[in-house]
């Protein structure tokens, strides 16, 4: 199973490197390709840096930072975990003039495209900007390479425990789940057994005896 931060990060970057050339008529020729940021189709997925020429500008995906576990199932069982994963876009280019306005004409590409985009197959993901950091350049004569880096921030859902209860027993007994025999987990010959150490016990369930 592909993990889910994988499947963001290509996400992320399909869409960051996606042809928007629209469809040419009937008996015409394709037009150039267009791209969503100037770095056209040089959109990678945790490629090591640095990138050099003639691969500038180009963009570069990662999900490098430490995951967060906010929340799981109360079930336990056969539930979801709620995890935050941040996404690191970085920006990176080459100019002869102005270096930082061509890494926030960049920026402001990437924003544009991720501003209202639904991450397919994460649909209760919502990705929103968290912040925006520049590094110093470096200068090469007359060239100067710069990196801007966009970090964004996604929540998703991925299966917990993806399983029936190994402590519940199927039938109609009305003693289901663990904790109630002193040994934790039932067995299906009720109180006996491995599990339960105490033979005959008498259990006591809301009030009502169970024997």
């Amino acid at each position: 199973m592909t993990h889910p931060r994988t499947q963001i990060r290509n996400a992320v970057v399909a869409r960051l490197s996606a042809n928007l050339t629209p469809p040419p008529a009937q008996g015409q020729q394709p037009g150039a390709p267009t791209y969503p940021t100037a770095a056209g189709a040089r959109v990678y997925s945790g490629r090591l840096m640095p990138i050099e020429e003639p691969d500038l500008p180009a963009i570069v995906v990662h999900t490098r930072e430490p995951e967060e576990i906010q929340g799981r199932s109360i079930s336990g069982w056969n539930g979801f975990e709620r995890r935050r994963c941040i996404v690191s876009i970085v920006c990176i280019a080459q100019s002869f003039d102005d270096i930082d306005e061509d890494l926030d004409t960049m920026a402001g590409q990437v924003e544009a495209a991720l501003q209202s985009w639904i991450i397919p197959g994460f649909e209760s993901s919502d990705a929103f900007l968290l912040d925006t950091k520049s590094d110093d350049p470096e200068f090469d004569g007359a060239v100067t390479t710069g990196a801007t880096t966009l970090r964004y921030v996604v929540t998703y859902h991925t299966p917990y425990r993806d399983g029936a209860n190994p402590y519940i027993v199927d039938g109609d007994d009305p003693l289901l789940r663990s904790g109630a025999y002193p040994g934790g987990q039932i067995t299906p010959d009720g109180q006996s057994g491995a599990a339960c150490p105490v033979g005959n016990a008498t259990i006591t369930a809301n009030g009502e005896e169970l024997t």
